[in-house]
Parts: structure tokens; sequence; C-alpha cells
């Protein structure tokens, strides 16, 4: 199977972001996507795509779209080729607004709770797709500690392979990847890719890591690749695996 995570930026480079689905769609058979407008949205910034969740859904029409907000307005969604069976699926909150209370605003907005989205595949592999709280400069904070604290819980729960994919807003030497590497292999860990952010991103010399693909022991990965195409301020993860058992 092969996966594509992206934070596709609210859609602010949008011609080439749509280009980029559709080519990747023809051989993708999952896409999870972080920062996702579904609607009117007080923080949004110049250039974003108000209606992109409507939009990937039209460009994916071999696709099914699941969609979950954080606020009104914004959201991350997962796409999933229609041939492929779901049994089930369920969004989580693992931090809500009023425990964001120190996080620094962005744009003047109330902090987003963040959610994470789990699909359970009939062939019983588990897909989770999540966006992690920001600021601080992707360190360690009392926030990120409870936030790392309930995704190792909700990966406990689950049984089965299992992929986690996202925008975690995280540097790699931090303590909350370090603990969910104890729970799960870590692809970006070892790797010769130096950033998962593209050249929009005005930090990336200082801040080159926010995007992590992690895959429990029974998943075996073909092929990891951060794909270099400028879609977003992000750069999308691509997974090829296939699972024991």
């Amino acid at each position: 199977m092969k996966l594509i995570s992206l934070n596709t930026w609210c859609g602010i480079i949008y011609e080439p972001l749509k280009k980029f689905i559709e080519d990747q769609a023809k051989d993708t058979d999952i896409f999870c996507f972080q920062e996702i407008r579904n609607g009117k949205y007080l923080g949004a910034l110049e250039g974003e795509t108000e209606d992109l969740f409507t939009k990937i859904k039209d460009i994916l029409p071999d696709f099914k779209g699941y969609y979950t907000e954080m606020l009104p307005g914004i959201g991350i969604a997962t796409f999933v080729k229609n041939s492929i069976e779901i049994e089930k699926f369920k969004s989580d909150t693992v931090l809500f607004s009023e425990e964001l209370s120190n996080i620094e605003k962005f744009n003047n907005e109330k902090p987003h709770p963040r959610v994470i989205q789990i699909i359970l595949l009939k062939n019983k592999l588990n897909i989770l797709n999540f966006h992690g709280v920001h600021g601080d400069f992707k360190k360690d904070t009392k926030e990120r500690e409870l936030q790392t604290k309930r995704l190792k819980k909700i990966l406990n729960d689950l049984s089965g392979p299992k992929i986690l994919v996202g925008d975690f807003n995280l540097m790699p030497d931090t303590m909350a990847i370090f603990e969910l590497e104890k729970e799960m292999r870590n692809l970006m860990k070892g790797s010769h890719f130096k950033t998962t952010r593209s050249s929009y991103y005005e930090k990336r010399d200082i801040l080159p890591f926010a995007d992590y693909a992690f895959v429990s022991k029974d998943i075996v990965i073909n092929n990891f690749e951060v794909l270099p195409n400028e879609v977003s301020d992000h750069l999308a993860l691509l997974l090829e695996f296939n699972w024991i058992g």
C-alpha cells in the first residue's frame, strides 16, 4: 500500500497542491492531510482555500473522505480509496482548548483543540492522522507532555498493525518524540532527509522538522520519502509498505 501525509497549509498554494494530489492519486491508497479548511474560519490567513475539503473530494472521486473539525472551519482529513474496505472510523480529542491556555496565539485566534483520526481497515490495519500543538520553537512543554501521554494511551489501546502520521510540530531531539519512539519506529530517525519544510517556511533553517511517520514493528517499509514537491510550507511524507499477519 501507499500512503501520503501532508500539511496542506490550508491550500494557500492551491493550483500546485491540486496537481500534486491528482498526480499522486494514480497509485496512492490513503491520504492524510492536516490544516484542511472546511468553511468560515476566524483565524484565516490571506489566500487560504475556504472550501478545501470539498475541493479535495472533487479531486479524489475514487476516495472516501473523512473530516474532523478542530475549530469551526478548520481540521484534519483522511481520504481512503473506495476499493479499500473500512471497518471503523473515529476521532478522539487529544487536547482540549482549555488545556492550552499557555500556548501562544496564532493570528489572534484561540488555541486549537488537538484531535486525532483513527481508521481501522477491514484487514485490521490502523491508520492514525494527527496535528500536534504549535509554538515554543517545537520544544518540550507541559502541553506536549500531556499530548504524548494521551497519544501513547490511544496507541496502546489499539490492536494490530499501526501507522501514525502527521504534523507533530516537534523537533527530533524532544522527549515527546523519544517517548513515541518507545512505542513505534520513527521513520525520520536515521533517514537522510534534512527537513520536512519547504522553502515557503521562513524558519526552515532553525526549525527544519515538524512532520513524522511512526509505524509498529509489524509494518514492513518498502519505501519512505520526504517528497520535494513545494505545494505547501510543509513537504509530504510518502510511505510504501505491507505488514506481517
